[in-house]
């Protein structure tokens, strides 16, 4: 939370954060940092470095575009293009229908017609039939078991329970826009239709009652690749932050349903700092992710968490950053109940999320910033003495704590960092939960409360955590200070 002054954040809003960078709010409390990246496959795309250009999910494999080819893997190795009939150079996207008796996988490129992979990924042809509307398409998605496609500000659609058929007199048709059309989400048998500044939806369910009516003339999601269904609702990024569909429909667009304003310098800069933007859901933990890609090292990527709490619309949302994630493109799919959660850049491998505690092997470094606490008065300066800190480790724990007084005013000396580890160096026996060095034997034996003697005075003070390793995944929960008071200013 970063739109408030210092000292009304910590009177307000004790529990929040100044920063969380690759720690997320953690559904079960407190804040958790975020888990790490994982080469999906350890052989690159097409044996070498590159871009790819998309990423998906479909009947066990994972699929990913690159150059002209489009390539599968379960894990080992991509083998050879199943197709280098890809055109263009930008974005490719996918759609999965089940029309007939197996699934097919829908791809779009920009430039050829519509592809069409069968449920076994040994078949990628594209579809003649489809003509110049389809042709170079850049959206696609299953709505009202008909195909739809945008393509500028033309919105296409396929006749009903069909990909091949595109004739008007079986059920297909085409729709026109004033503006290109960014972004297709179906949602509550409704279709939205992102434009770089309108918002419409297609209510019915044939060519028959298809209806447009707007949703919002004045705001759009000019960034593709944005909108996503979270927590039974639809989330973008528009040209002034993050909203909420229903927030912007509820209130008619007079800014409400930016959810993002808590977070807005963070925002801005984000904006500013990134062109080309991806996102995915991770429905585990009702949380929408948006990434913003660089041409230079992983490092730079920036991205930004939502996670929605039990509260619909704006309100019930928590917000984090992370670094270390930089996506060109991403994807999010369900499939028999578990949730993949890819992403790929320029250097030819496709990576998945939520799995290990490194970034490919690398250190993850997170931070998380306490607000300025002034605890009962801030013109009353305080001794402090120890602080208590309750976490929730996985495994291993080692961060630095910085403690920062008065704002790090210059006429305020500051601490040292202290370093708190729940390892042990040495030999430690203990009956039935025993370790020796740092490895455990019989049970966890891990170190989850810590008691910290604090040094100083100030009359407001400020806690950073900051953790640079391969730990797993932990949480900070609460913390209790010990201080005593004497002077006023």
């Amino acid at each position: 939370m970063t739109n408030l002054s210092p000292l009304a954040q910590a009177t307000q809003f004790p529990g929040s954060a100044q920063l969380l960078r690759n720690f997320e709010p953690s559904t079960d409390g407190g804040y958790r940092r975020i888990e790490g990246f994982s080469k999906w496959d350890s052989a690159q795309v097409g044996g070498s470095a590159g871009r790819i250009r998309g990423v998906t999910r479909f009947n066990g494999y994972a699929y990913a575009a690159k150059g002209t080819g489009l390539y599968k893997s379960s894990g080992s190795g991509w083998g050879s293009a199943l197709t280098t009939g890809l055109g263009g150079s930008g974005k490719v996207r996918f759609a999965r229908h089940h029309f007939g008796s197996t699934p097919v996988l829908i791809v779009v490129d920009g430039t050829n017609k519509p592809f069409k992979v069968n449920a076994a990924g040994s078949s990628v042809t594209a579809i003649s039939s489809a003509g110049t509307d389809q042709e170079g398409a850049t959206q696609v998605v299953v709505h009202k078991n008909h195909l739809f496609f945008a393509k500028g500000t033309q919105l296409s659609f396929s006749a009903p329970f069909s990909d091949t058929d595109y004739t008007a007199a079986s059920g297909a048709g085409i729709i026109s826009l004033d503006n290109d059309i960014t972004n297709l989400a179906s949602f509550r048998e409704q279709l939205f239709i992102f434009t770089t500044n309108t918002i419409f939806v297609i209510a019915g369910s044939s060519s028959e009652d298809f209806q447009v009516q707007p949703v919002t003339r004045d705001i759009g999601a000019p960034n593709a690749d944005t909108v996503q269904e979270v927590g039974g609702d639809i989330m973008f990024l528009g040209p002034d932050g993050l909203r909420l569909l229903s927030g912007t429909e509820r209130n008619n667009d007079f800014g409400l349903g930016v959810v993002s304003k808590l977070i807005q310098p963070e925002m801005r800069e984000f904006l500013n700092t990134s062109t080309i933007f991806s996102s995915a859901v991770i429905r585990g933990k009702s949380q929408y992710r948006v990434f913003g890609f660089s041409t230079a090292t992983n490092d730079s990527g920036r991205g930004i968490i939502g996670t929605q709490f039990a509260t619909q619309g704006g309100e019930g949302m928590a917000w984090a950053e992370t670094r270390g994630i930089n996506a060109f493109c991403s994807a999010s799919v369900l499939e028999s109940g578990v949730e993949y959660v890819y992403f790929a850049n320029d250097d030819g491998y496709v990576y998945q999320m939520e799995q290990g505690n490194t970034f490919s092997g690398a250190n993850i470094i997170a931070s998380f910033k306490t607000p300025q606490f002034p605890i009962t008065d801030p013109t009353t300066r305080k001794t402090f003495y120890k602080m208590r800190l309750f976490t929730d480790p996985r495994g291993s724990l080692e961060v630095s704590l910085a403690t920062e007084y008065d704002f790090d005013q210059g006429e305020t000396l500051q601490p040292e960092s202290v370093t708190l580890s729940n390892t042990t160096s040495g030999t430690v026996a203990i009956y039935g939960s025993g370790e020796y060095g740092s490895a455990s034997y019989g049970g966890a034996n891990l170190k989850y409360i810590f008691d910290v003697d604090l040094v100083g005075s100030g009359f407001v003070g400020a806690y950073t955590f900051t953790s640079d390793s391969d730990d797993p995944p932990f949480s900070f929960d609460s913390m209790i200070i010990q201080y005593g008071q004497y002077g006023r200013r």
